[in-house]
């Protein structure tokens, strides 16, 4: 593989920030500790297609400064990071330096895969449509070679090539075997024996219903075991139903054996571009067996008469709904044991001249999966302490066919932001933000 990069090669690209990491790990950053002193928190990725190779500089980082990961969420290019950090071991033991090579190796071009096998066409087409010198004949020639993609498969791909690395990737994980959403949240809440440091505020929990969390034992704080939900929370738009759907939890919403799902196949639903990848489809479950299950979507009565369900759910990328789900583990009425970190891929550029109908398209997609996270951020301003932007300038998020050279730079990119973020964070002051508008939120229900 000629772009190949070994994980040495992107461990030396960030050599100099050696002595800032170190320096970071006497800082404080979650109320939730081991044995060992790691950090327990939750993390969050945004979706962006090849750009997603930065999260592994920022996740990296996290980790050497010795923070672990409980909570794990994330859409399309998001989604495929917290699925094989959550799978690749134990939330206490080192994950992230495991996926380094696979991730960055990921054969992104043979993912644009056409309508068969041997399809060379959609790639072409891929690379006329985003070189901006090329004619608009050579584009119109191109688009017309690939008509039948989209009239047998409705997309310019069918996404079975990356099913199958997803699948093999996470089997690599697993003893060979596929990985299934039960196996999955058995090792997600594998978790050590959890302290809770002296700093956190007994009253701050005192009235919750769940409330003791911890009991003293030798004068040490010991959180108390609670029934453990999914961990993983990876997002989906089921387009057939207009429902954004986060998997595992609504998994028995669509499969008879959620437990037994292929964990590749939450990956491949929420990676499905709109029209670049065909979409991830699920046989409906019976009307009556599916009914009590949709009741949790709260629509009008009518809506749950007769066969109610289409009889295929189709899923697609969930940034069409939401490519950042920072909501994934927000209780807005509690001050957290420990922070929800979120990383956004590019920062929020609200200036775009549109040239043409090909802008037209992605743009009106850009807004689509950006505004319902970008409400959620300015209803919720604490979290403004808790998000952090990688800059990856000019790199396309469509960039298949990624050099050598742009793949250490992203990786650095997301170094360079975890450090930078770490630096500026200060969980003490986050929690007392968390203090008022907690108190607020219950003044007001």
């Amino acid at each position: 593989m000629p772009n190949a990069v070994t994980a040495k090669d992107f461990l030396a690209h960030i050599q100099d920030l050696a002595p800032a990491i170190e320096g970071l790990r006497l800082g404080e950053y979650s109320d939730l500790i081991d044995d060992s002193g790691h950090q327990y928190i939750d993390i969050v990725m945004e979706g962006g297609g090849t750009l997603g190779l930065a999260l592994l500089g920022y996740l990296h980082v996290l980790e050497q400064v010795g923070l672990r990961f409980i909570g794990i969420g994330g859409t399309s290019a998001g989604a495929i990071s917290a699925i094989a950090l959550a799978a690749a071991n134990r939330p206490s033991e080192p994950r992230v330096d495991r996926l380094i090579e696979a991730l960055a190796n990921m054969p992104m071009a043979d993912f644009v895969d056409g309508r068969k096998e041997g399809d060379r066409d959609a790639m072409s087409a891929l690379q006329t449509w985003l070189d901006d010198d090329s004619h608009t004949l050579g584009k119109i020639w191109k688009a017309a070679r690939v008509l039948d993609n989209f009239n047998q498969i409705h997309a310019l791909n069918r996404g079975e090539v990356f099913h199958r690395w997803m699948d093999q990737l996470l089997r690599d994980m697993n003893g060979g075997q596929p990985l299934t959403a039960q196996q999955l949240r058995v090792r997600m809440n594998d978790l050590p024996t959890l302290l809770v440091r002296d700093s956190a505020d007994a009253s701050d929990f005192h009235h919750q219903p769940d409330a003791p969390l911890w009991e003293v034992i030798n004068g040490t704080r010991v959180l108390l075991p609670r029934p453990k939900p999914d961990q993983l929370c990876v997002v989906a738009a089921d387009i057939s139903t207009e429902t954004k759907v986060c998997l595992p939890r609504m998994a028995p919403m669509y499969w008879h054996q959620p437990d037994q799902v292929n964990v590749a196949d939450f990956a491949r639903a929420s990676m499905s571009i709109p029209g670049f990848f065909a979409p991830f489809k699920i046989k409906s479950l019976p009307a009556d067996e599916a009914r009590p299950l949709w009741r949790c979507q709260e629509w009008p009565d009518r809506c749950y008469e007769g066969d109610f369900l289409p009889e295929v759910h189709q899923l697609v990328d969930g940034g069409v709904l939401s490519n950042f789900p920072i909501d994934a583990f927000h209780v807005k009425t509690r001050v957290p044991l420990r922070p929800t970190l979120g990383v956004k891929l590019q920062w929020g550029d609200h200036k775009h001249d549109i040239p043409g109908v090909l802008k037209v398209f992605s743009q009106s997609f850009n807004t689509a999966r950006h505004a319902m996270d970008a409400e959620f951020l300015m209803q919720n301003p604490d979290y403004s302490k808790l998000v952090a932007y990688i800059d990856t300038e000019d790199i396309s998020w469509l960039d298949f066919a990624m050099n050598r050279e742009t793949k250490l730079r992203l990786f650095r990119m997301g170094a360079v932001t975890a450090v930078g973020f770490l630096r500026g964070f200060n969980w003490r002051d986050y929690k007392r933000i968390r203090r008022s508008l907690a108190e607020a939120y219950t003044a007001r229900a």
